[in-house]
């Protein structure tokens, strides 16, 4: 495989390259994916990593694919971001492991540089039960980030297998310890999919797993890591329009949302050909083009094909009463993992092995888990059970959700998600009619973009919302001893082709697409603290939100739809509301009352891991099958098999 990468590489032209212009945002496919591929490693060697010292070792990987020379000033700013141990490292030292197995087979690092990168991976500390305290705070826990820290320790150890790491191991020692965790995170992706559905983290993971399929020495790990990495692909291709990933998603920021880019497009250009490369934080395309694994071409065509309709529904993560069904119980500290990946550290049932691993390895995601454990005990001596399960902001459990995708517009949501929870980056629902042609609603933390959750992204309190193919429905319930007393929409005014106003109605059309978004309390469309005219504000700490999208297709002329959604009725009795909608009819929902269309209960959680025209499979299966067009890629887990059809 390797020496399939050299020929790869060789292929690319060592030409100079002058300043580029900011890339262009591509919402029709252009290219092959090697005349993309060549682009990209172009553009980034020339415009990558200019900001951030946690991204500098990905400039470096592209000019080395690209055939332009190492920066070594920049080079040892790599070796000081990943020494430094601050937080996010690992991100910057699985780069790094892709140059040095790079360069094993076309010499690019300079010989003065290659004894201190790896005296780097010997020193590194790979997971908290190295004895050594972590000086800075270092995230092990998320779902990202654990396979990160086993992904470097396994290639790190095959590396350098009879060397002896800082910490005493060997490098066998260290490919034995990282097996099991990392073999143990493939399956649940694989089974459940990414609690952190449809986020940037995408970027992150498909680092990641390309790490694994071009270099990992068991074949078992290479195989499932190229599955998942066609699962994660899969989920891109279904949730995005036109390149953006504007879905519902786990975690979610605010510079993916409002910036026009999100940190998926770059991945969404290089593999499909819409989107742009035009951002910084590019960690995935640049381990994808410098890669053997090849998107498989069914899940390409399904991400382009823009001009036929598809409704897609998909079940993604667990919840952790659920746990011991699928056989993970809750007094293992390996399968706790799974727990903290997903966040849930201080669930009831999730909580003593937290506080096990938290005192043992001192990494502490939550200090006070006395505090919880006394609540929960407290409410079992007074109910016989616990009524508070749902404490943890952070928490990634079981999400369902309805994607539904035209020519014109793509609408999303997840559906009945942990109603009244605290929240952190969740992004609950969104219309995408554009890559800046984006409306949702969100109860605002501060006005600091850069933490969660903020003005724009993330949920101080989440909603209770469901969503009927171009209709969703929007609750919020906001507890009365916290802030904010109001919820809003994001309406950036400028970015539609037209916008009108009608009563508590907004209306904008993007090309042919057009999307309408409705408050009960009295809204006021206004700026935000950037001065942008976008906030459709409305007081109050109870709301109701109803989002109907629509196309000229459908009703001739935006001044039709408008017409037609604006004298709609609506009638809403405190939490609960019916909306006769003008395409879906009679839509009724509430805070406590079941989601109905045409006078029948809907199901808000769904059976199937993945439920649309190309792929129909239970959660939990062991086998996926995806079929387009006498095109099929079968996916199986327990026979680690992937066949890709023709």
């Amino acid at each position: 495989m390797l020496k399939y990468l050299l020929i790869l590489l060789s292929l690319i032209p060592v030409a100079s390259i002058s300043a580029q212009q900011p890339d262009v945002y591509q919402t029709i496919p252009q290219g092959t994916y090697e005349e993309r591929r060549t682009q990209f490693l172009q553009y980034y060697s020339e415009n990558g990593g200019n900001g951030h010292p946690l991204y500098e070792v990905f400039r470096q990987a592209a000019r080395a694919a690209a055939g332009y020379p190492a920066e070594p000033d920049r080079m040892r700013k790599v070796i000081d971001v990943i020494r430094s141990n601050h937080d996010c490292n690992d991100f910057t030292l699985n780069g790094l492991l892709r140059m040095v197995y790079l360069d094993e087979q076309q010499d690019y690092i300079p010989e003065c540089m290659k004894e201190d990168i790896k005296a780097c991976i010997l020193d590194f500390k790979y997971w908290w039960d190295d004895g050594r305290r972590d000086t800075t705070y270092r995230c092990y826990h998320t779902e990202n980030h654990q396979a990160l820290y086993h992904t470097a320790e396994l290639l790190a150890g095959q590396l350098y297998k009879r060397e002896k790491f800082t910490n005493g191991m060997t490098g066998r020692e260290h490919m034995a310890h990282a097996q099991k965790p990392l073999m143990q995170w493939l399956d649940y992706r694989f089974r459940f999919g990414f609690s952190e559905w449809m986020s940037t983290y995408y970027d992150v993971e498909v680092l990641l797993l390309a790490n694994l399929f071009d270099f990992a020495e068991d074949r078992t790990i290479r195989t499932k890591a190229g599955m998942v990495l066609d699962l994660l692909l899969f989920d891109i291709a279904l949730n995005n329009y036109q390149g953006f990933l504007g879905s519902s998603a786990g975690r979610n920021y605010a510079n993916s949302i409002i910036s026009g880019t999100h940190t998926t497009s770059p991945l969404c250009k290089l593999v499909f050909g819409t989107g742009t490369y035009n951002r910084e934080e590019i960690m995935g395309p640049v381990a994808l083009s410098t890669s053997s694994y090849r998107c498989p071409s069914i899940i390409c065509e399904i991400a382009t094909d823009y001009h036929t309709p598809l409704l897609n529904r998909q079940r993604i993560s667990i919840n952790v009463e659920d746990a011991e069904q699928y056989g993970i119980p809750y007094d293992k500290e390996p399968e706790c993992h799974l727990f903290w990946g997903m966040q849930e550290f201080i669930h009831p049932l999730a909580i003593r092995m937290s506080k096990q691993i938290s005192e043992k390895y001192d990494v502490w995601p939550y200090r006070n888990y006395d505090d919880y454990i006394q609540k929960y005990d407290t409410e079992i001596a007074r109910y016989g059970k616990t009524v508070s399960n749902r404490l943890d902001r952070f928490a990634l459990s079981e999400a369902n959700i309805e994607t539904y995708r035209t020519p014109d517009y793509m609408l999303s949501c997840a559906l009945d998600y942990r109603k009244g929870a605290p929240g952190y980056q969740q992004h609950i629902w969104q219309a995408t009619l554009g890559n800046k042609a984006l409306v949702y609603t969100n109860c605002p933390g501060g006005n600091n973009l850069r933490f969660s959750p903020n003005y724009w992204s993330g949920n101080e309190s989440l909603p209770r919302a469901a969503q009927s193919g171009n209709v969703v429905i929007c609750i919020y319930n906001l507890p009365d001893n916290r802030k904010p007393d109001f919820t809003h929409g994001y309406f950036p005014v400028q970015e539609f082709d037209e916008v009108h106003i009608s009563g508590s109605w907004i209306f904008g059309r993007k090309g042919n697409g057009y999307v309408a978004l409705y408050s009960q309390n009295t809204p006021e469309l206004t700026t935000d603290f950037r001065g942008v005219l976008c906030d459709f504000r409305a007081q109050g700490r109870q709301n109701i939100w109803i989002c109907e999208t629509g196309s000229q297709s459908q009703w001739d002329s935006f001044s039709r739809f408008i017409e037609a959604v604006s004298t709609a009725s609506i009638d809403a009795d405190g939490l609960n509301v019916t909306y006769c909608s003008p395409s879906e009819g009679a839509v009724s929902f509430g805070w406590d009352t079941p989601f109905r269309t045409k006078d029948k209960n809907m199901p808000l959680r769904w059976k199937y891991r993945y439920d649309n025209p190309y792929c129909k499979t239970l959660f939990d299966s062991s086998i996926i099958q995806i079929e387009r067009e006498g095109k099929k890629l079968m996916l199986d887990l327990e026979k680690g098999k992937r066949t890709v059809i023709p």
